[in-house]
Parts: C-alpha cells; sequence; structure tokens
C-alpha cells in the first residue's frame, strides 16, 4: 500500500462539472427555498401576474448546470495548497476500512475517490451558493414577466418553431437529438421546459426592441472604418501625411540639434491645421515642407507608425529626430482602402447589437419602474 503516501489530486475539475448531476434540485431545496411554504405558494407578483416558488428552483436548478461561479470557486478550492492533504485523508480512511487486493484495484479505487472528492466539494459550493442563485433566480423571471407581457401587447411573442430551433441548435452542438438533450438536461436534475421559457422571453424581446426603437438604431460609417481599420490591419487604412524637416547636417553638434528643437516646438505652436504646414515652414530657414500624399502605415518606421496611427485627422505630432533631422508630422485625414464586404457588416452588427442592448436595457427599467410588483 505504499502508494498511498503519495495520493494527489489530479482530477480536472472541468470534466467533472460537465458530468455531475447538480446537488441543487427542486425537490431538495423547495424547505429551503421558501422558509417552510408549500412549493406552489406565490412568491411575487407582477402586474398581478404570479411567480411561485417552484419557479424559482426549477430556475435555481438550471442556473446550476455549469454556473461560473460555482465552477470558479471551486476551481479555486481545488487549487488550494492543502487540498492534497484533504484527499489524501479523505481516500486514506475508505480504502483502510475496505482495503483493494491488489495494486490495480489500489489505483482504480483511488480514481474513484478522487471523483467522489471533488463532487462533494462542488456539493457544499453549491449548497453555499443557493441563496445567491435563488435571489437571481427571482430577479430573472420578474424580467421575463415583463418581457412577456411587453411581447404579447406588441403580438411579437416567439412562435414554439422559434424556441424549437434554438434547442435543436444546442442539441447538435451537444451531438445530441432534441430529446436526447431534453433528457439530459433532466438527469442533471434541471428542466427543459424552463429553458424553452428563457428562451422564448430573450426571443419575444428581440423583437419588442425591433419593433419599438429599431428606426433609432443608426451606425455612422466613421465608425465601421474605425472598426475594420482596427479588425483588419494597418495595410487597410491610408493615411493622409504632411511633413516639416528641419535638416541638421550630420557633423553639427548637439546644441544645434537642441536648436532645431527649439524651432519645431515653436513652429507646433503656430499649427493650425495640415492647411497651415506650408505657411509655417516658410518661415525657419533651412525646413522643408513635404506633402507625403497618402501612405500605408507599414511603409512608415516606427515609432512614426504607431503615433501616426493613433493621431487624430489634422493633428500634428511632437516632434521627433529622424535620420536626416527633426520632424513635424500630421495626420490630415486617413481612409480604408480594403475591407471586405463581410467584415463591414460585421462591424456594422456590432455597433448594431452595442446600441441594441442600450435600448433594451433602458426599456426593461423603465418598465420595471412603472410595473406592479409585490413580494410575499
Amino acid at each position: 500500500m505504499r502508494c498511498l503516501l503519495v495520493l494527489t489530486l489530479t482530477v480536472a475539475p472541468g470534466a467533472l462539472l460537465a458530468q455531475d448531476k447538480p446537488t441543487v434540485t427542486a425537490k431538495a431545496t423547495a424547505a429551503e427555498g421558501t422558509a417552510d411554504r408549500p412549493i406552489q405558494s406565490i412568491v411575487a407578483l407582477v402586474n398581478d401576474e404570479p411567480i411561485t416558488g417552484y419557479e424559482i428552483e426549477q430556475r435555481v436548478a438550471l442556473s446550476m448546470l455549469g454556473a461560473p461561479d460555482v465552477q470558479k470557486r471551486l476551481q479555486a478550492k481545488l487549487k488550494s495548497p492543502s487540498m492534497n492533504e484533504q484527499f489524501k485523508n479523505f481516500a486514506m480512511k475508505r480504502l483502510k476500512a475496505n482495503p483493494p487486493k491488489t495494486e490495480a484495484e489500489q489505483q482504480a479505487r483511488v480514481r474513484q475517490l478522487q471523483g467522489e472528492f471533488v463532487a462533494s466539494i462542488k456539493s457544499q459550493i453549491e449548497k453555499e451558493y443557493v441563496p445567491t442563485a435563488r435571489k437571481q433566480a427571482l430577479d430573472e423571471i420578474i424580467e421575463e414577466r415583463l418581457k412577456m407581457q411587453e411581447a404579447k401587447k406588441l403580438s411579437v411573442v416567439a412562435a414554439d418553431e422559434e424556441v424549437d430551433r434554438i434547442v435543436a441548435g444546442m442539441a447538435e452542438r451537444n451531438k445530441m437529438t432534441s430529446q436526447q438533450f431534453a433528457e439530459h438536461i433532466s438527469k442533471m436534475g434541471a428542466n427543459i421546459t424552463v429553458m424553452r421559457e428563457r428562451i422564448r422571453a430573450s426571443l419575444s424581446w428581440t423583437d419588442v426592441i425591433r419593433r419599438k426603437f429599431g428606426h433609432q438604431i443608426t451606425v455612422a460609417s466613421r465608425d465601421v472604418d474605425r472598426i475594420v481599420a482596427s479588425a483588419e490591419g494597418q495595410d487597410d487604412v491610408e493615411l493622409r501625411i504632411h511633413r516639416v524637416l528641419l535638416s541638421v547636417p550630420t557633423n553639427q553638434d548637439q546644441k544645434r540639434l537642441a536648436q532645431r528643437l527649439s524651432e519645431a516646438e515653436r513652429l507646433r505652436v503656430k499649427f493650425e491645421g495640415c492647411k497651415s504646414m506650408e505657411t509655417m515652414a516658410r518661415g525657419v530657414p533651412g525646413a522643408r515642407f513635404d506633402n507625403l500624399g497618402d501612405r500605408r502605415p507599414s511603409s512608415l518606421p516606427e515609432p512614426t507608425r504607431s503615433l501616426l496611427l493613433n493621431a487624430h485627422d489634422d493633428e500634428l505630432l511632437p516632434a521627433t529626430i529622424g535620420e536626416s533631422g527633426v520632424e513635424l508630422w500630421a495626420v490630415c485625414s486617413r481612409k480604408v482602402i480594403k475591407a471586405a464586404d463581410s467584415k463591414r457588416e460585421t462591424a456594422e452588427n456590432q455597433l448594431r447589437q452595442k446600441e441594441f442592448e442600450i435600448l433594451s436595457k433602458k426599456h426593461l427599467k423603465d418598465l420595471r419602474t412603472d410595473a406592479h410588483i409585490e413580494f410575499r
């Protein structure tokens, strides 16, 4: 039995989380969740529409399936320095009570005990998380009631076929049929009907926002250009650039260089946009104005390239020292020169989704403010 002295916990928590049946089910937490009230008692009214304790417990069970907070807590606990020692004590007691006869049997038992140990920790974490999950479940159902009430007013409630399509997609991603997926959810302690209700509310609410605020969602071309340029890479932007060069011969000393830098700073004060640069240059002996036209950023040296990319249009950069002297660079304008339609469409959708979410949150907040919500 010498390998018992080097027992270590090596179970990957993610794998177990995906397979374990949640400890928290409606049946197991009914007494806790409703403070000894019947599970079908009304917990809240939303514009006279009831929310029962049973609904909350069902939603808690669903939220426990892969709940991020539970997983984070579990992984943090499993990484605790004392965890291996705890597992060793856990395993030793059980192996002593029923000693394995061979080393192979012992290794199999240790693997089994690893799963039981992680499951016991997960069970405790879930139990601690239940009060938080219950509050979140109630809040979620209240919002869904408001969403569905609004959807019914506008006659945009999602049809069963739409919900079926979403569920089928989820099942397919898990390599199951819709029926198998429903059975899997049931074995995990939740109810597919609860999931369908949540999906229906989400789909219906999307149509509510589109119906009421779709005309307000606009996307500016310049914002699309900015996202596409950032996503596609520097060569998808052309910068229109002007430069003033204050030449410094290679054999000049630092004093002359400092003088040129001082002259460059005085020019910056006079800058009034790209249109003023040529006139500025004429006022300094040995200064030369260059209209460099449209340039790809990749054709420019660093750090000038990054500085120009981050500059605003009609902005003059601080003076820099180049190979031929002191330079003043300005970005006059920019344009996207290469962007696939699909990239622009993606950028537009991102911006529309952002606007959609802002309007969605505001409308839901207004509905909640105006609603009659009574807690019992």
